[in-house]
């Protein structure tokens, strides 16, 4: 470990999510969420199968604990796949299996926090998935990351 760095990590979550759900070796996603997808109440299944509720109740559970620990880049997405809890249609699981198959291809990434130089010791870098990276500053506390 490198002096002034340090690393968020919790790749065996994820890898037993994948592992649990059948999606370890699926084809990995670039986003989490389908582009254009919009999840309505019109979509939902007023009385889901058992084991299909069970299913999708256990994919956005693991996904609400992997959103508040390190994978930040999933919190869209489990926002909206937990709207539908009660009631999932087929394609709220078709939302939550592409949630899986971006975890496939970001299972094992990393958030590191450091110091750029101890001439500036008030940085803060950070990897952010899918956005790239951030750095934030006393200055500028919330950049516009996404311009």
């Amino acid at each position: 470990m490198d002096k002034g760095t340090t690393y968020l990590s919790q790749t065996h979550y994820p890898e037993k999510i994948l592992r649990t759900h059948n999606f370890w070796n699926s084809t990995p996603r670039l986003t989490p969420m389908q582009p254009n997808t919009r999840l309505n109440k019109e979509d939902c299944d007023k009385n889901p199968a058992p084991d299909f509720h069970r299913r999708y109740r256990g994919i956005v559970g693991s996904l609400g604990y992997l959103v508040t620990m390190t994978l930040l880049d999933l919190a869209l997405a489990y926002s909206e796949l937990s709207k539908y809890v009660r009631f999932p249609g087929k394609l709220h699981m078709l939302a939550a299996e592409h949630v899986l198959c971006n975890l496939c291809g970001t299972w094992n990434q990393t958030i590191c926090y450091s110091r750029d130089s101890y001439e500036n010791p008030n940085v803060l870098w950070g990897w952010k998935m899918q956005i790239g990276l951030v750095t934030l500053t006393p200055a500028d506390p919330t950049p516009d990351i996404f311009s």
